[in-house]
């Protein structure tokens, strides 16, 4: 939703700075709360069917959109946020799926197919999206985003296919598997996701820097959004079926050292043209990092840790936008650019470090 910070910046009786903090808590809330019940969402896969859960996420989420096209108080909209959060476990449940239906050799390949799935309805939502609140309005853009959702409950309730699962208790995690290679992982994926997600929640404060009016800066949202989420996906497909020749170690960290130097490269964008370039080729090296760290871990791992690990995702996609809107209260935007950066460059050479630790160990 490239409408939402417009919508609450639209219906917010607050002041700027008041206003800016309540799109980057609106924006992050579900992720938020979907990063704290991404574990038990894996763990329901051992005792329900995973296609049931999938479709309930699904209808949770169409219900919630439509309630939001007739809310116009931010506290009640942020309660929905969050609701739709803790019942929209969709991705855990998908990638519990896909990494327990593909081999070692193609796990970075299906994982990242995966993610290109979901990247391929963030591509094409953002001009949909706004085109339809400058068509519609804000609440028919809700109204007809629900109504797509629960098209998508339907198709899946006939042609998704029941998963084997075994019917077993749900156990804790044990220490083996929360060891420090798996915490590493998941800062490596959050910050990664973070780089991701920031942008939207600032978006209206970027075009404010290049003097776009409001009317141009929705539509332009949406083109914006579209382009760097389409070399995302590019990257993503491109990268992942190069792990095949090249050690998943090796690529992550390789594209994540370019893809943070050219988050740091956003400070010294001189306008709109080049900001866009930089980020377009920002995501494309980024957005592989995610689906080639769970490579490494899937093939061995339950549904509990999967969760774990994908609620990194969800946390990135909540505190991206908080940290985000925040940081620019109190600073500027290449104050912003600078910390997202410094943030992900440490992760990496934490990862780095542990691989060579692993390395002398076992020599």
């Amino acid at each position: 939703m490239v409408f939402l910070p417009f919508f609450v910046h639209d219906i917010s009786p607050y002041s700027s700075q008041e206003t800016l903090m309540w799109v980057g808590f609106i924006l992050g809330a579900p992720s938020f709360a979907a990063a704290l019940a991404s574990t038990f969402w894996g763990s329901l896969t051992s005792r329900f069917s995973p296609k049931f859960l999938f479709i309930e996420g699904l209808l949770s989420h169409a219900v919630i959109i439509l309630l939001m096209g007739f809310v116009w108080s931010l506290p009640v909209l942020l309660v929905l946020r969050i609701v739709q959060g803790i019942l929209g476990g969709i991705s855990t449940v998908g990638l519990i799926i896909v990494s327990s239906s593909s081999s070692r050799e193609w796990a970075s390949r299906d994982i990242g197919l995966f993610q290109n799935a979901m990247t391929l309805g963030q591509l094409i939502g953002p001009p949909i999206g706004a085109l339809a609140a400058t068509t519609l309005g804000y609440r028919g853009a809700f109204i007809s985003a629900s109504a797509l959702v629960f098209v998508t409950v339907v198709f899946c309730f006939f042609y998704v296919q029941e998963f084997p699962h075994e019917s077993r208790e749900i156990a804790t995690f044990t220490k083996r598997a929360m060891n420090r290679k798996t915490l590493i992982g998941w800062g490596v994926c959050f910050t990664a996701t973070v780089q991701l997600m920031f942008l939207p929640s600032v978006l209206p404060n970027v075009f404010r820097g290049f003097h776009m009016v409001e009317s141009m800066a929705v539509k332009s949202a949406g083109v914006i959004v579209m382009l760097y989420t389409a070399t995302a996906m590019a990257g993503t497909f491109l990268l992942c079926r190069l792990a095949a020749r090249i050690t998943s170690h090796r690529l992550i960290i390789t594209v994540g050292i370019l893809g943070t130097a050219l988050q740091f490269l956003l400070s010294l964008s001189s306008g709109l043209t080049s900001f866009v370039a930089v980020r377009m080729l920002q995501t494309a090296m980024i957005a592989a990092v995610v689906p080639l760290v769970f490579s490494t871990f899937a093939s061995d791992l339950d549904g509990r840790v999967i969760g774990f690990l994908n609620s990194s995702r969800f946390a990135g996609n909540a505190l991206g936008p908080m940290i985000g809107t925040s940081v620019l209260a109190f600073s500027s935007l290449n104050w912003l650019y600078l910390s997202i950066g410094s943030m992900s460059l440490l992760t990496l050479v934490g990862y780095a470090f542990s691989l060579a630790v692993a390395r002398n160990t076992a020599d």
